[in-house]
């Protein structure tokens, strides 16, 4: 017989989050990085200006059963090549709770970029859009937001007046200080990042 502790430990979680990822946000501020001198883990996946991951991103939702995980970037390139970075992103896992029974996949949002630009705000304008439209259809108790782009804060509030949890995961370089005086809870990347 489990003791309550051990029911706990292996009960499925109640708390529904879905888990928004600024790939665009991510994958510069690793780059920087990296630039001055921080080593990257062995298990990182990286392809420069497209995305950055390890499965441990999403350590902050690990006590929530996670529904999905959208990763959303940009890629230069004809249709083929957005095919190809949607199908690595797929190919990606996240941490999730040890009694879920969900798929921990990543689910890719990619959108095409013209070679001039440097960034967008599709990824920006396409993350608000699907995270208010989940909150307000009751789809989640909780959202983890993997982005330090103080452009978040005014949906971070937003959310939160909806009732909703907010976590926010980010690596330091550049996480921006209205983000993590604005969330329920805060955790740098760095640990899971660099050896």
């Amino acid at each position: 017989m489990q003791s309550p502790w051990e029911q706990a430990i292996f009960a499925r979680p109640s708390r529904r989050m879905m888990v928004f990822i600024d790939g665009e946000n991510l994958v510069f501020r690793y780059q920087e990085m990296v630039k001055r001198g921080f080593v990257p883990r062995d298990d990182m996946k990286h392809e420069a200006d497209v995305f950055v991951w390890i499965d441990g991103f999403t350590h902050l939702g690990q006590q929530h059963e996670i529904i999905r995980a959208r990763y959303y970037t940009y890629v230069v390139g004809d249709d083929v090549r957005v095919t190809t970075v949607r199908n690595q992103l797929r190919s990606l896992q996240f941490s999730k709770h040890m009694a879920s029974l969900l798929p921990n996949t990543l689910s890719p949002c990619v959108f095409k970029k013209d070679q001039r630009s440097r960034s967008g705000k599709g990824v920006d304008i396409q993350l608000s859009v699907d995270m208010m439209s989940h909150v307000y259809r009751g789809n989640v108790d909780s959202v983890l937001l993997l982005s330090g782009d103080g452009d978040y804060a005014p949906l971070i509030d937003e959310v939160k007046r909806a009732g909703v949890l907010v976590y926010v995961s980010a690596f330091s370089d550049g996480f921006s200080s209205a983000l993590k005086d604005r969330a329920d809870a805060v955790s740098e990347l760095d640990g899971t990042t660099w050896k």
